[in-house]
């Protein structure tokens, strides 16, 4: 890209931040040097916009966002988009197949569709999309051709963890010191704490990851479904006519949608939030105090403790680390638009050390633009990130010339691994030897042990099946359970179990 000559006013440099649930864009400002977030609400002032693609069959139009999602009953919507790269699936449309990647595609073209809204001669001239950090090789591989599809391939600069998003944001500058550093990324599909090791260096920012946890258990999506429980139980015990069906599930969707956002700010806490539900006949209205709301979130609120403790004691350096050795606490993603979970956090850290940004969905957008400008030579720091916590290699049986996957490349060691089940296609009558191996970029299959199976069952070949099970004690060190599970009323399960120790080594 001939960068010299595309730092005028008309050309522009892109960060996307394509969520599950939402999606936002911004824009590397040349004259302030620093990123600006682009209006994709039409005028309205929303910071994003749901990840939500619609197909009208009987128009044959395409409806995008809260459109999307507020219109339901006019044909399947299409969400949780980038759960599914990876997959390559198809969806059905009009009786013929089409590629999520494709309608994807259709999603991001529209986005950067509004880029025409700050200046209507703009050429995109770079893009850096921010991705979720446990993204496969494959989910990066489908993501890219979305931007083909959407007629931006050639302009894609880079696929960016999300983690590395927020760092660009927020270290604009070199820090004077070490710092330690807690990022806590409250998302539709779960709570992500990582704590950081920051040092300036001469090039750039030195980040080391110590810690790296994420807790489903405390997500928007629950949230969200128990707003939408708690406002459904409001109207049925209220409403003279109650009512079920699909219709009444799309009608409280979007209800749910256009009325969360107010139960968890200030507002509430001076008087209770009438709800209209001017869906229904006779429409019905009730009242929501704040009691309610508080009781709602208790739990949620009160597990944002346990979840702290195990991103402190959950680290590669093996430190007793404690909240006051923290530095700053960086807040992102949706959840910290509520005012609870703001207030939860700085409840438990001293004034000052908790950041939170006013759209806190704009941070992964404004910081991949941060980035798109450093790789096209503007003058931002770079980031360095060290991160021990996701594994560089597939780790596996070796079977002959073939590689039998249990653990795949970019997993996090701490994480809960499937079992696997295994037929080992040969007769049973002594003892077995297995190889573990670790698959590297490159393809190159390396052993790393051997294991021995000794007092196996005596069966014939193709009846002998293994549940293997794979668990990491540090980011170094496995240990595997290899247990019988047996085969039909012919071959019963026995007590049959073997634990190995597995060293990766470099």
């Amino acid at each position: 890209m001939p960068v010299r000559e595309k730092r005028d006013e008309t050309y522009y440099l892109i960060g996307i931040d394509v969520g599950n649930d939402s999606s936002a864009i911004a824009f590397f400002n040349l004259s302030t040097n620093s990123p600006e977030t682009i209006d994709i609400s039409g005028g309205y002032g929303k910071p994003s916009i749901p990840t939500a693609v619609q197909y009208i069959s009987e128009t044959k139009e395409w409806v995008f966002g809260e459109y999307a999602v507020m219109n339901r009953s006019s044909g399947e919507v299409f969400t949780s988009l980038i759960e599914r790269m990876g997959k390559f699936d198809h969806v059905n449309i009009n009786g013929q197949p089409m590629k999520v990647a494709h309608i994807l595609g259709l999603f991001v073209k529209e986005l950067l569709s509004n880029v025409k809204n700050i200046n209507p001669k703009a050429e995109i001239a770079g893009i850096v999309a921010n991705v979720p950090a446990y993204f496969s090789d494959e989910a990066e591989e489908e993501f890219r051709e979305v931007f083909f599809y959407a007629g931006y391939g050639e302009e894609l600069i880079a696929l960016v963890p999300d983690r590395e998003c927020v760092l660009a944001h927020h270290y604009r500058d070199l820090p004077d010191r070490e710092e330690q550093v807690l990022l806590l990324d409250f998302g539709n599909r779960e709570l992500r704490g990582g704590l950081y090791k920051v040092n300036p260096m001469e090039n750039g920012i030195n980040v080391k990851s110590i810690s790296s946890v994420f807790d489903d258990k405390i997500s928007m999506s629950l949230v969200d479904k128990c707003v939408r429980d708690l406002l459904e139980s409001l109207f049925m015990s209220a409403s003279e006519n109650p009512v079920h069906g699909s219709d009444f599930s799309d009608q409280m969707e979007a209800f749910t949608l256009q009325h969360k956002d107010m139960l968890f700010q200030k507002s509430i806490r001076v008087k209770p939030v009438k709800l209209y539900y001017n869906f229904a006949y006779p429409p019905v209205q009730q009242t929501l105090s704040r009691e309610i709301v508080d009781k709602l979130v208790e739990p949620y609120a009160k597990d944002f403790n346990r979840f702290l403790g195990d991103v402190m004691k959950k680290n590669i350096d093996g430190v007793n680390f404690t909240l006051n050795d923290i530095v700053v606490v960086l807040c992102v993603g949706g959840g910290f638009e509520m005012l609870w979970a703001r207030e939860t956090i700085e409840n438990l850290f001293a004034r000052g050390k908790a950041l939170f940004i006013k759209s806190p969905k704009l941070v992964n957008a404004e910081g991949a633009a941060l980035i798109a400008a450093r790789k096209t030579g503007f003058s931002v720091p770079t980031i360095h990130l060290e991160d021990n916590h996701q594994l560089t290699c597939d780790i596996g049986f070796i079977d002959t010339d073939n590689f039998i996957a249990l653990v795949m490349k970019k997993s996090f060691w701490w994480q809960k691994h499937s079992p696997k089940l295994f037929f080992l296609n040969c007769q049973i009558d002594g003892d077995i030897c297995l190889s573990i191996g670790k698959r590297e970029e490159s393809s190159n299959i390396r052993q790393i042990g051997k294991i021995q199976l000794d007092g196996l069952p005596i069966r014939p070949k193709g009846v002998t099946r293994l549940k293997v099970e794979l668990v990491f004690s540090s980011h170094t060190n496995l240990v595997l359970t290899i247990s019988d599970t047996g085969f039909g009323d012919l071959y019963p399960k026995t007590d049959y179990y073997r634990e190995f120790f597995v060293k990766l080594g470099e």
